[in-house]
């Protein structure tokens, strides 16, 4: 896709731009504790979207920006206020959204769910210089579905209150660097905790690719000729193709698959159409925090939990700036954006 539509210069300078501006977050899974992104083997993420207003209200510079997960969750998996980044569009990214979408919008099938992409999720997979015991099959995104969708009595509803992705729209993908594998289930509507999966495929996300996440395949829909069961797709479990050419068991990594995957990297970037914003402070790239700051917009004040996880949060960081993690994940993170320059855009260092 890239290359089909020369747009490897303008990928290539939004993306390492993003890479080289990379903030890590303190995230909260579910039931679990703050953690570090970096540490995480979970993607690490940034989000950018697209600035709809900017003013000054006491000295201090705010951005009205586009956001994905704000009025329905976290912009990130449970990440804390002090962490939950949201930057607004460069000129480039901007470019690129909009040449992304022009392309798309040309394609008859594809027309009537493309809208106008305005967020963009930066992600990076890899091992991020942690030591792991398992390298080969670690997955990095849970299964789950963009989109979520209720039964209503007069059908099958989008409800906007769940979600802040514009309903019935596409999400397009562009990888860059290591391949990675992406497994979709479909999935028996109200089949309890233990999910009965009817089928599993998979799919590879080579450097240089555009992959579509449809909306259609999301909504509970009769799939089976006959049948009267409901089901829906859903996606994740997203991992690195292993680098060890002599590995036969995914399960099992030897010494030799961790020093080949040591440094695979993947970056993606993932573009939306949302429906919600959120009022971030220029200066910290977080939205305000303070009770006054909030007031004075407008805003709710934060929770108690939000206060609690912010205090840890504020702890976690300081912890990780210390004991040297930050460094080693900066480490790492130059040393795999070297390794795809090298690979993939046959990137040489000028001589002095």
């Amino acid at each position: 896709f890239i290359t089909d539509n020369n747009l490897h210069h303008l990928v290539a300078i939004v993306m390492f731009e993003a890479v080289s501006n990379f903030k890590v977050t303190v995230d909260f899974p579910t039931n679990g504790d703050g953690i570090i992104s970096s540490m995480r083997p979970a993607t690490a993420r940034n989000n950018y979207g697209l600035k709809l207003d900017e003013f000054d209200r006491n000295g201090t510079l705010y951005e009205e920006i586009v956001s994905y997960g704000n009025g329905c969750g976290a912009t990130s998996v449970g990440a804390t206020s002090i962490t939950n980044y949201l930057m607004s569009f460069t000129a480039e990214m901007n470019d690129l959204r909009n040449q992304v979408f022009s392309i798309l919008h040309n394609y008859q099938y594809l027309a009537p769910f493309v809208k106008e992409f305005n967020h963009c999720q930066i992600s990076i997979n890899g091992n991020k210089g942690m030591e792991r015991n398992k390298t080969c099959n670690t997955s990095q995104t849970g299964m789950h579905c963009d989109t979520v969708y209720s039964f209503h009595k007069h059908g099958i509803m989008c409800p906007l209150n769940n979600n802040s992705q514009a309903s019935n729209s596409i999400v397009a993908i562009v990888t860059v660097g290591h391949s990675r594998v992406i497994t979709f289930e479909r999935v028996a509507c109200n089949s309890g905790p233990d999910k009965t999966i009817l089928e599993r495929r998979y799919f590879v996300l080579p450097h240089g690719s555009l992959f579509i996440l449809h909306p259609l395949d999301e909504r509970p829909a009769l799939r089976d000729s006959g049948s009267t069961t409901l089901s829906y797709w859903r996606h994740g479990n997203v991992r690195l193709l292993c680098n060890n050419t002599k590995c036969k068991d995914k399960e099992k990594c030897t010494k030799a698959c961790h020093a080949a995957n040591e440094y695979a990297c993947s970056f993606s970037l993932a573009f939306r159409a949302c429906v919600h914003e959120r009022i971030i402070d220029v200066s910290t790239n977080v939205d305000p925090i303070s009770d006054e700051d909030r007031s004075c917009l407008d805003l709710s004040p934060l929770t108690d939990l939000q206060k609690e996880r912010n205090v840890i949060a504020s702890k976690k960081l300081y912890e990780y700036n210390t004991n040297g993690g930050s460094e080693n994940f900066k480490r790492w993170l130059l040393v795999a954006t070297k390794n795809i320059l090298n690979e993939y855009y046959n990137y040489t260092k000028p001589k002095h």
